[in-house]
């Protein structure tokens, strides 16, 4: 009885094209992470577009079309472009009467990672501790999906003019702007009223330094809605159109903390929530920074110097500074970047606008020791 002989020609091949595969594939997600990582520096850079035939409509399609159209779909969602979105800029000489001056810019898109670092190695000057966020989870937040090609709605710039420093091109925007609080529980703690959300916050921050003497630019843009996952995508493009070139940028991303219900994250935030400040419960605040910026060590030191400002004015306003792990948060864009987690989803809307006041003076001596 004649020994079959086994087929190993064929078992070269396969070998072979697993290994040709392979490196496809390796090279295919380098140069997509090259285009990113230049895309995040604010380079200009060209991306590939692959259109397919869908005249014939869904029945039309081959399973090559099907194919390449799940191919363009996460190029569009990796080199996504505001093409075609405008920017509304309203200059306010009076703050009880807003004269329009619409301004439209073409946009460009920058999108960094948002991962999660913990780092121990820095604290402020004085000694404090730092809350490390090791504790939270890496994606505490619901994202909002959205299949819509719509865009949301034209939010306004507000331009605030006749400063006392003129040296400082202040900037205060919301990555997360629909970001509301407890009252907002049954839409998962998201709003886009102003009068329920972060935003909101923002505007009366904006208008309590403007009455100190401080001109800045409140960017009101919804960046998270309806995508969530572009957020920082879109406040970095919104950043950018209004940097100046011969000033310092101050940016202060205005945010809401948050965490899963009933998870470790949440039990925490319900018990430093609030302090009392003059008598009045006013929500607690964080300042947070993300470690991958390549200016990591100063926006650390900057941050400290905030915190301490805080602790000088108010002690227990601000919550031990957050170190993320991995994450830009658009940092890069200034040595003087803050975000800041104003209050929770466990405060109420007039904790939060005490704290709001509070904050605003905090801002306005920081600004005033930056000037000098």
């Amino acid at each position: 009885m004649k020994r079959l002989r086994k087929n190993k020609d064929g078992r070269a091949f396969y070998m072979v094209m697993s290994i040709l595969c392979l490196t496809a594939l390796f090279l295919g997600y380098s140069f997509v992470y090259r285009l990113a990582e230049q895309r995040k520096t604010g380079k200009e850079i060209t991306t590939i577009s692959i259109n397919y035939d869908t005249s014939a409509g869904k029945e039309g399609l081959t399973k090559f079309d099907k194919l390449m159209s799940y191919f363009n779909i996460f190029l569009e969602s990796a080199f996504k472009s505001k093409k075609d979105e405008d920017i509304d800029i309203i200059e306010n000489h009076d703050m009880d009467s807003h004269e329009e001056d619409i301004k439209t810019i073409e946009s460009e898109d920058v999108k960094p990672d948002l991962e999660i670092y913990n780092d121990s190695s820095y604290k402020p000057e004085a000694g404090k501790e730092i809350y490390i966020a090791n504790e939270r989870k890496e994606n505490f937040f619901k994202v909002i999906t959205s299949t819509s090609r719509s865009r949301g709605p034209k939010r306004k710039l507000f331009l605030n003019s006749a400063s006392l420093i003129d040296s400082l091109n202040i900037v205060l925007f919301h990555t997360h702007g629909t970001e509301a609080f407890q009252t907002s529980y049954e839409t998962n703690y998201r709003s886009l009223d102003e009068k329920v959300n972060i935003t909101g916050i923002g505007a009366k921050i904006s208008a309590d330094l403007l009455k100190r003497g401080i001109k800045n630019i409140h960017l009101k843009d919804y960046n998270d809605y309806p995508e969530y996952n572009s957020s920082y995508a879109n406040s970095n493009y919104a950043v950018r159109q209004v940097l100046a070139d011969n000033k310092k940028n101050i940016l202060i991303d205005l945010h809401r903390d948050g965490a899963e219900e009933n998870s470790n994250y949440e039990a925490l935030l319900s018990e430093v929530k609030t302090t009392e400040i003059k008598g009045k419960r006013a929500a607690t605040c964080t300042l947070v920074v993300g470690n991958k910026n390549e200016n990591a060590a100063i926006l650390k030191e900057n941050a400290g110097k905030l915190y301490e400002k805080a602790h000088e004015l108010y002690p227990g306003l601000m919550r031990k500074i957050i170190i993320r792990e991995g994450a830009y948060f658009n940092q890069y864009l200034s040595d003087y970047s803050f975000l800041i987690e104003v209050g929770c989803t466990l405060n109420t809307y007039e904790e939060i606008e005490y704290t709001a006041r509070l904050l605003a003076e905090i801002l306005y001596e920081h600004i005033i020791e930056i000037d000098k």
